[in-house]
C-alpha cells in the first residue's frame, strides 16, 4: 500500500473503469465540497498536502499493455476511486484550458501526461460514459446528446468547474495565470491517494468488506457486489472462481447500464429483487445485509442452505437481477420506442400521471417479465396495468390514502405471480376488490354526486381534466393528439370558467348567488384545462367564449373541453349542473372497478401497517394458496 499524487499515479499506467462498475455518480454536493478543498490548498501555502482517499486497482496476471506515446504501459482496473479520479481529470482539463488559452502554451504537453494521447485517455471510462469523457476532456463540450444520468453528471460537473473558474478570474485583482497555475500544482501534487493493488480477482469482494467496515462510503448494488465476490473467494471451488466471477461482473455491467438509462434508483432495484426472489414482506428488507443471512447467502454456516444451493442462489440471483433491472428501466422511464407496445406505452404513462408507481414496480417487473417470455399475453398485462392506474385513481387520487397502502398486497402478488403466472386474472380481480375496499363503489359515486374543492386537490383535477380531453378527443375528435401535453400541467393552465374574483355589479353576480360561487367555484365543473388563461381574467363569459376565427377564446381553442364550453350560451348554475352530470357521469364509467367473481373475503384492516410493515390485509385464495 502506497501513498501517490496524481502526478505519480499516472506516470506508471493507464487506468480504465471496468463496466461492472456503476458509473459516474457525484452530484452537487461532492462537486461543491471537491472545489472548495482544491481552493483551500491553493489560499493556505503552508498546507502541502491533502488526504483524498483510496485508489484500488486490480492488476491480474494477463493484465493487457498499450503503446502510449510510445511507451508500453499496463492497463489496469480501477476497483475504487473512480468518482475522486474523473473529477480529478475533468476539473484539471478546464484549468490546462485555461491558462493555454492565457498564452500558457507550456501547458499543452500536460494533457498527455494526465488526459489523454489521440484516442487514448489515461483514465477510461465504462459503459456509456466514455465517449462524452473524452470530448470534455479534448473539446470542452459534449459531440452528442447525453441520454444516461452518468452522462449528464459528468456535463454538470464539467460545467461546474468551469464555471467556478470564470467567477474566481472576474474577480478584481485576481492574478487569472497565477490562481489557475495554483489550482494544477493543488490537483496534480497535493492530493494524496493511498493506492493498493489487487491481484486476484475474486478477493476484490474481501477488500470492499474491509473498506465498508471502516466506513467506506459504498453503493447498495457495490455493497452486495462484493460481499458475493468474497464469497466465492471463501467457498467456490478455484476452478469455479472465474467463471462464477465473470456471471457477477456482467450482470452488474448489465444493471448498472439499465439503471442508469433511466435515472433510476438502484436500492429501488435491488429491493425489487429481494421482493421476487427472498421474501414480499416488506418488513424483512434491511438493505443488502439480508442477503447475508442463513436464509439466502451464509458465508460460513450452511445449516439452512448447503454450499451447492448457495452457489447456484448466486448465480440465478445475479443473472435475474439483470433481467429485472430492463424491465425496471423501462418502466421508469418509458417512452415509445422501448415498450413492447403503444398499449403499454400509453397505460405506464397514465400510472407515471398519477404520481403513485412504487408499491406497483414488483408486480409490474414480475407481469412485465412473463410478458416478454410469452407466459402472460399481451391482453392480460394491459389489463393489469388498467387495475393499477382504477387503483391509482381510486385510492390515491381520490380518496387520499398514504402511497404505500396496499403495498404488502401488492408485493405478495408480485412473489406468487413471478412462480405462477397463471394467476394473473386472479391477482387482477384481487387489485379491483382491493380498490373497492379502500374506495367503494358506493362511497365513489357519492361524493362525485357533491360539488366540493376540486382545485384544492391539483394532482387529481390535473389528472381527471387531462383524462378528459384525452376522451373527448378519442370520441370527439377523430382520435388526434393532444394539443396540451401532461407535462405543461401547471396552475397557469387551469381556468375558473366562474372567475375567483368577479367585478362587482358584472353578469356574474348577478346570475350567481353568493352561495353559489361558494359551492361551485372550485369545483371541476367550473374548471378547464387551457392554454391562455392570462388572456381571460375575470371577464364576462361572452368575451371568454368569443367569436370563432377571432382571437384567443374558448371558441378557437384547440384544446377539446373548451371548445365543448363555447357551445353553452351562458355559464350560469344551469349549465354547470348540466356540465356537472356529463363529468360525474363520465368519471363513474372511466374509473369504475371490473366485478368478477368474488376470490376473496377482506378482513378488518389496519390502515397504518402497510408502513414497512406486514399489513393484516389477507387476500387469500384456494389459487393464492396452491
Amino acid at each position: 500500500m502506497d501513498k501517490k499524487t496524481l502526478k505519480t499515479l499516472f506516470a506508471e499506467s493507464l487506468f480504465q473503469i471496468p463496466d461492472y462498475q456503476r458509473g459516474y455518480a457525484w452530484e452537487k454536493d461532492q462537486l461543491i465540497d471537491f472545489i472548495q478543498d482544491i481552493d483551500a490548498l491553493v489560499e493556505d501555502k503552508k498546507v502541502t498536502s491533502h488526504y483524498t482517499g483510496t485508489v484500488v486497482v486490480y492488476r491480474g496476471s494477463n493484465a493487457k499493455t498499450l503503446d502510449y506515446e510510445r511507451i508500453e504501459v499496463k492497463v489496469v482496473d480501477v476497483v475504487d476511486g473512480q468518482q475522486r479520479l474523473t473529477t480529478s481529470c475533468l476539473y484539471l482539463s478546464v484549468i490546462i484550458r485555461a491558462l493555454i488559452k492565457k498564452g500558457e502554451l507550456e501547458y499543452q504537453r500536460d494533457i498527455s501526461d494526465f488526459l489523454y494521447s489521440g484516442p487514448i485517455c489515461k483514465l477510461t471510462l465504462n459503459n456509456d460514459t466514455g465517449g462524452i469523457f473524452y470530448d470534455l476532456l479534448k473539446n470542452g463540450r459534449p459531440n452528442t446528446v447525453a441520454k444516461s444520468s452518468h452522462e449528464k453528471r459528468l456535463i454538470d460537473a464539467y460545467n461546474r468547474f468551469q464555471a467556478h473558474i470564470d467567477n474566481q478570474l472576474a474577480r478584481p485583482g485576481v492574478d487569472g495565470i497565477a490562481y489557475l497555475k495554483e489550482l494544477y500544482k493543488a490537483i496534480t501534487t497535493k492530493l494524496h491517494f493511498t493506492y493498493y493493488t489487487i491481484e486476484e480477482e475474486c478477493e476484490i469482494g474481501m477488500t470492499f468488506e474491509l473498506m465498508n467496515s471502516r466506513g467506506k462510503d459504498l453503493s447498495i448494488l457495490e455493497l452486495l457486489k462484493n460481499y458475493l465476490m468474497h464469497w466465492i473467494s471463501r467457498n467456490a471451488d478455484i476452478n469455479d472462481r472465474s467463471s462464477l466471477t465473470a456471471i457477477i461482473n456482467k450482470n452488474w455491467k448489465d444493471t448498472y447500464t439499465n439503471i442508469g438509462s433511466c435515472t433510476g434508483d438502484e436500492d429501488q432495484c435491488l429491493r425489487i429483487a429481494w421482493t421476487l426472489y427472498c421474501t414480499h414482506s416488506p418488513a424483512n428488507w434491511v438493505g443488502y445485509k439480508g442477503f447475508k443471512g442463513d436464509d439466502y447467502i451464509p458465508l460460513r454456516s450452511f445449516t439452512k442452505r448447503s454450499q451447492e444451493v448457495t452457489r447456484k442462489f448466486i448465480e440465478q440471483f445475479a443473472n435475474e437481477l439483470a433481467v429485472i433491472s430492463s424491465h425496471y428501466a423501462i418502466i421508469i422511464s418509458p417512452t415509445k420506442i422501448n415498450v413492447l407496445s403503444q398499449d403499454e406505452f400509453l397505460w405506464l404513462s397514465k400510472i407515471h400521471h398519477t404520481g403513485n408507481i412504487a408499491n406497483f414496480l414488483p408486480l409490474m417487473v414480475a407481469v412485465r417479465n412473463h410478458r416478454s417470455c410469452g407466459s402472460i399475453s399481451e391482453q392480460d398485462y394491459i389489463k393489469l396495468l388498467q387495475a393499477l392506474e382504477c387503483y391509482a385513481y381510486r385510492v390515491f387520487l381520490f380518496q387520499g390514502k398514504r402511497s404505500n397502502a396496499g403495498k404488502s398486497s401488492f408485493h405478495r402478488w408480485a412473489f406468487e405471480i413471478l412462480n405462477k403466472p397463471q394467476l394473473i386474472d386472479v391477482v387482477i380481480a384481487s387489485i379491483y376488490e382491493l380498490t373497492r375496499y379502500y374506495a367503494s363503489e358506493e362511497s365513489f359515486k357519492e361524493t362525485n354526486t357533491k360539488p366540493s374543492n376540486w382545485y384544492g386537490s391539483r394532482n387529481r383535477l390535473k389528472y381527471t381534466l387531462f383524462e378528459y380531453e384525452l376522451h373527448l378527443l378519442a370520441t370527439e375528435g377523430k382520435g388526434k393528439e393532444p394539443n396540451l401535453i401532461w407535462e405543461q400541467l401547471g396552475d397557469s393552465t387551469i381556468e375558473h370558467i366562474l372567475p375567483q374574483t368577479p367585478k362587482v355589479n358584472s353578469n356574474w353576480t348577478s346570475k350567481w348567488s353568493p352561495d353559489e360561487i361558494n359551492t361551485y367555484l372550485h369545483d371541476i365543473a367550473n374548471l378547464v384545462l387551457t392554454q391562455n388563461n392570462s388572456n381571460y381574467l375575470n371577464f364576462e363569459f361572452s368575451r371568454k367564449k368569443g367569436i370563432p376565427g377571432q382571437g384567443p377564446s374558448y371558441s378557437n381553442s384547440d384544446i377539446r373541453q373548451e371548445r365543448k364550453i363555447s357551445m353553452y350560451p351562458d355559464w350560469t348554475p344551469k349549465e354547470f349542473i348540466e356540465r356537472r352530470c356529463e363529468l360525474e357521469a363520465w368519471i363513474n364509467k372511466r374509473w369504475k372497478t371490473e366485478v368478477g367473481l368474488v376470490i376473496c373475503q377482506l378482513p378488518d384492516i389496519v390502515e397504518e401497517a402497510d408502513d414497512d410493515a406486514i399489513d393484516q390485509l389477507s387476500l387469500e385464495t384456494e389459487s393464492l394458496q396452491a
